[in-house]
């Protein structure tokens, strides 16, 4: 089963580069990139997706990185090819299992950023006990697209992204992303490597210096990959450093293994 996943589309002819945001956030966190790749006037076709229970798309009764790269694969049709997928956190374990060429859709090459192998113990026991906690509802608008402008890292950003997050419900406003999304344990380090090995594209792994979640090490580590750390990043380096991630796309293009 595949959830109804809200698509944008845009950018000129050429190359394709799809776009996939992390946990709890919405695809407006790629304006800036996008924003940044429009200054840059470079000829590239760009796709954005909003995760199977998050911003504006349907849930899924169980999340795991294949249920959500499936419902992404059949979200993108009829891109049977796409040249750069690059996700962020969730999305970028979701770049990658959509790179073993098992969806549908051939992938030329796949960035993961920031992506998260390593929990301690305190922080297993937050994302069970926020999978477990009823959708918090909001008094008022302002007060949720705070709390998802946090979540999300989206700061300054226009008040149509922040909407991306928010929905009405009974009483107020909640955050969109499901909670339950967290419900299922993170993938172990054994099968994160198995997935990158499985990747029938040119893999790239990039990670901020000052990554307060994620380090650089236990990524490369873990994947068996070296990793490109941006000095003085932190997690959200499409946000922070958009001008980067426009980099990252540039030479990453460079690398992707075309059909013939």
């Amino acid at each position: 089963m595949t959830a109804s996943l809200h698509v944008e589309r845009g950018g000129r002819s050429g190359p394709s580069v799809l776009l996939l945001h992390g946990s709890g956030a919405s695809a407006a966190v790629w304006a800036p990139v996008l924003g940044a790749l429009a200054r840059r006037g470079l000829g590239l076709r760009w796709i954005t997706v909003d995760l199977p229970g998050h911003g504006r798309s349907a849930p899924l009764p169980e999340y795991d990185h294949r249920s959500c790269a499936a419902a992404v694969a059949a979200a993108v049709a009829p891109d049977r090819y796409v040249d750069l997928v690059i996700g962020h956190s969730l999305g970028g374990l979701v770049a990658l299992a959509l790179a073993d060429g098992t969806f549908g859709v051939r992938v030329g090459a796949v960035t993961a950023m920031a992506m998260k192998v390593r929990w301690t113990p305190e922080e297993l026991a937050g994302r069970a006990a926020l999978a477990a906690k009823p959708r918090r509802v909001f008094p008022d608008r302002d007060a949720a697209a705070e709390r998802f402008a946090r979540v999300s890292g989206l700061a300054a950003i226009a008040e149509a992204d922040l909407a991306t997050g928010i929905r009405a419900v009974d009483g107020g406003f909640a955050l969109a992303a499901d909670p339950r999304v967290s419900a299922a344990p993170p993938v172990s380090g054994v099968e994160l490597a198995e997935v990158v090995a499985r990747a029938a594209a040119p893999v790239r792994l990039v990670c901020g210096s000052a990554d307060p979640a994620v380090r650089p090490t236990d990524m490369s580590m873990t994947l068996g990959r070296p990793v490109q750390v941006v000095p003085g990043a932190g997690h959200n380096l499409h946000l922070e450093l958009p001008a980067v991630v426009v980099g990252v796309i540039e030479s990453q293009l460079l690398a992707v293994r075309r059909p013939t």
